[in-house]
């Protein structure tokens, strides 16, 4: 009795000098977390598969809940994935405790808390003037708080579509001594009339602060007429159309031929599906012969939706037709003629003489 009481006793030290480690049973878990006051993201990774994940984000300040965020996820077997949120909060207070929950078929698996500031203790040695982005790429504009106290940082860049990073890319020490412009394209097809966010995560290296900034839009069909590449004649038009976004154009080029307030001539042609920095050119041939007369050209650039994306404009003149030219008469040659009738002329005398 003694021995089971001394083995109890020493089972229990064991779990209290030795506790179970709580990640050794977890087969999803956390393995970063950042926050500021304008976004947050959360890597996560998993043993196993997980189709019915959430996550819950949640600030706080002075244990005052401000905002919660939830997001759904899965995740593949030994695979890690990131999900980003925008916060909405105008930023009132000091200090903010950013709080992210792991669960997993209901079941809380993990949670991490990220404290920060608003506004900086130490500020990094540039500013970040500008962020804009639509369905080409995204800009940064970015310039020293001081000429003489130049910085260097990397900026990594992220397109983000209901908290998931479809597109990431980082440029690395990228030097601020002055006025300094960074952007990129979507190397990505984007969807049209979609939402997407954009969030810049700028790390500084001297000193190591890291702060977000972020931007949204709505994506759509962008294409333009190349102005130098219209021609207009009398047999047809052909329009060079050139793409600016990631957003496949699939529309057509519609030309109307407008003439002394008549009713206009309209004719259309479909290009190819244009997408960013990509052109084609659309041919069309008027499908009989104009009237003669002045026409004015309206070429329009339409979605399916009949949008109009760019337009051009310019004139046709179409002359009057000229008769065809009369068939000249035959003429004999004189010389020839000549001949001829110097035989008959013989020919005369003879019967004359005889007579």
């Amino acid at each position: 009795m003694k021995s089971r009481n001394l083995s109890i006793l020493t089972i229990l030290l064991t779990l209290l000098v030795f506790p179970p480690s709580a990640g050794e049973n977890q087969t999803t878990w956390i393995t970063s977390a950042f926050s500021d006051e304008n976004s947050m993201d959360v890597s996560i990774q998993s043993s196993q598969q997980v189709n019915n994940g959430q996550l819950i984000f949640k600030l706080t300040s002075k244990e005052k809940v401000i905002e919660t965020t939830t997001l759904d996820f899965t995740i593949a077997p030994g695979k890690e994935i990131t999900k980003v949120i925008i916060w909405d909060l105008q930023p009132q207070f000091q200090t903010y405790v950013a709080t992210v929950s792991v669960l997993v078929d209901g079941k809380s698996v993990d949670e991490t808390s990220y404290k920060f500031s608003y506004g900086f203790a130490i500020w990094p040695r540039f500013q970040v003037v500008d962020l804009s982005a639509s369905g080409r790429g995204a800009s940064l504009l970015l310039r020293p708080w001081k000429v003489s106290n130049p910085g260097v940082a990397d900026f990594v860049f992220q397109l983000i579509q209901d908290g998931e990073v479809i597109y990431s890319k980082t440029k690395e020490d990228i030097p601020v001594i002055q006025s300094t412009p960074l952007s990129i394209d979507w190397p990505i097809l984007l969807d049209d009339n979609t939402e997407y966010s954009v969030r810049v995560k700028a790390i500084s290296h001297t000193p190591d602060i890291t702060s977000s900034y972020v931007t949204s839009f709505t994506a759509n069909q962008e294409v333009e007429i190349d102005d130098m590449d219209v021609d207009v004649d009398d047999f047809g038009v052909s329009v060079t159309l050139f793409g600016r976004s990631q957003v496949p154009f699939d529309g057509i080029v519609e030309v109307e031929l407008h003439k002394d307030g008549s009713d206009p001539i309209v004719f259309t042609g479909k290009p190819e599906l244009i997408t960013l920095n990509r052109d084609d050119t659309v041919g069309i041939v008027w499908d009989d012969d104009l009237d003669p007369g002045t026409y004015q050209v309206n070429i329009h650039i339409l979605t399916l939706e009949d949008e109009i994306l760019d337009r051009y404009e310019t004139m046709l003149f179409i002359p009057e037709r000229t008769s065809p030219p009369s068939q000249p008469t035959q003429s004999r040659t004189p010389g020839f003629t000549i001949l001829l009738t110097i035989p008959g002329i013989i020919y005369a005398a003879m019967i004359s003489s005889r007579k």
